[in-house]
């Protein structure tokens, strides 16, 4: 908050450049990590903002050395965040367009957040969607990646990108002149200023990993992306094959199978709190023979054990006092 001419090693500071290749959070989309370098310092970019339009601000950690007002800097991008995030922003558009061909075009975008390996879009949607709708919108996302669509961007007005039928976000101020980003043509298009990338087959995968409400009529949902994605998908094989081993059951036939364990344990719960209940009844004689008086009152102090339940242990005291 107070202009500096100079930080040193260990300061954190907000710097402006004439020109940066970060890209500054906006759209949903996170801010690219990097470095700034430039003679006798180097910088690392913690964030990377627009405070105000026009201006891009990075806030900074001096890594080494010192740097100053009117030094010539260079913005470095990190290479492998970036092509993540460029994968998670294109893969919102798709899940956009997947959510769209699915529930009709009243789903519309309601907020999103892209960062590398991760997406979340925020959708106007008054209810749950089944599983099979959620299989059916991941599906039709994961074909758009595996057609190859590509991805195109175009600079023009706004009255233009309208007419097109460009998706704008509701309540997002725009200028005379926007940035219209299309993905297989008209099947996605949408005004979008993220950085994407050149062809949907770029995705990798998407791996739909949640659902859930964000008000009475606002629905979220969550999913990896790219390599991300495939360790999630890696780690629930991983899981399945562990349970076909110690179960001895197909694949196919483990939700069956664990059902079935889970109604078996739960029948015999039900029978051992039966049976605890009618041990702890069976005592009752013995409770009552070493009850002692204490002035008008017969007192039994007992150790029962462990009991099945708060119940069974308030029964057992109501019959000891009839």
């Amino acid at each position: 908050g107070v202009s500096v001419d100079r930080a040193r090693q260990g300061d954190v500071a907000e710097v402006i450049l004439a020109e940066t290749a970060l890209y500054a959070e906006s759209g949903g989309q996170v801010a690219d990590k990097g470095v700034i370098v430039g003679p006798g310092y180097e910088l690392d970019v913690l964030d990377v903002q627009r405070p105000v339009p026009g201006l891009i601000s990075h806030t900074v950690e001096v890594r080494t050395g010192e740097v100053g007002v009117g030094q010539p800097a260079t913005s470095v991008v990190d290479a492998a965040n970036r092509r993540a995030a460029m994968q998670a922003h294109s893969a919102t558009h798709l899940v956009h367009a997947a959510l769209r061909d699915t529930l009709g075009k009243s789903a519309t975008q309601a907020g999103s957040l892209n960062r590398a390996g991760y997406l979340r879009f925020d959708f106007t949607w008054g209810q749950a969607l089944s599983g099979e709708t959620k299989s059916e919108i991941e599906e039709i996302a994961n074909n758009a990646v595996r057609d190859n669509l590509e991805v195109t961007t175009r600079v023009l007005s706004l009255d233009e990108a309208k007419e097109l039928g460009a998706l704008a976000l509701f309540g997002e101020k725009y200028g005379d002149t926007v940035r219209m980003v299309d993905i297989g043509g008209p099947w996605s298009r949408e005004l979008c200023g993220g950085t994407h990338v050149g062809r949907s087959a770029e995705v990798g995968i998407i791996n739909l990993v949640g659902e859930s409400s964000v008000g009475a009529s606002n629905r979220r949902v969550e999913a990896l992306v790219g390599a991300d994605a495939f360790r999630e998908l890696a780690a629930e094989r991983a899981i399945v094959s562990q349970l076909t081993s110690a179960l001895k059951t197909p694949r196919d036939q483990l939700p069956a199978r664990i059902a079935d364990l889970a109604a078996s344990l739960k029948a015999a719960k039900k029978k051992i709190a039966q049976l605890e209940s009618k041990a702890l009844g069976e005592r009752l004689p013995q409770l009552v023979g070493a009850a002692s008086r204490h002035g008008a009152y017969a007192v039994v102090a007992e150790n029962l054990g462990t009991a099945s339940s708060a119940d069974d242990v308030r029964a057992l005291a109501l019959q000891v006092r009839e």
